[in-house]
């Protein structure tokens, strides 16, 4: 069975990650890393012990909501929902 990854976001104005880059713990366990714009994104392998570690170590610089808006349309909102008849008679009134 194959391991899924892990990933977690960081976010911090100064855009310095090495304290987390750096860390020993971690260190061994990143798969990839991705480094942007005040951001850093590390995919270890999927264990609660790493987990906890992030989580209580940097746990203040980690992203829960999603990166990018959902963009899912809202019913009734975005889009009428026109109801199908397809047995009987549609009625039409003025």
């Amino acid at each position: 069975m194959e391991k899924i990854d892990q990933y977690f976001n960081f976010y911090r104005e100064s855009n310095n990650f090495d304290d987390i880059l750096n860390d020993k713990n971690i260190k061994k366990l990143i798969n990839s890393k991705t480094k942007w714009s005040n951001h850093l994104r590390i995919s270890v392998s999927n264990s609660d012990s790493v987990y906890s570690y992030i989580i209580l170590k940097y746990g203040d610089d980690l992203i829960y909501k999603n990166l990018t808006k959902d963009f899912t349309p809202i019913p009734n909102r975005d889009y009428v929902v026109k109801k199908s008849f397809s047995t009987g008679r549609k009625k039409i009134t003025c």
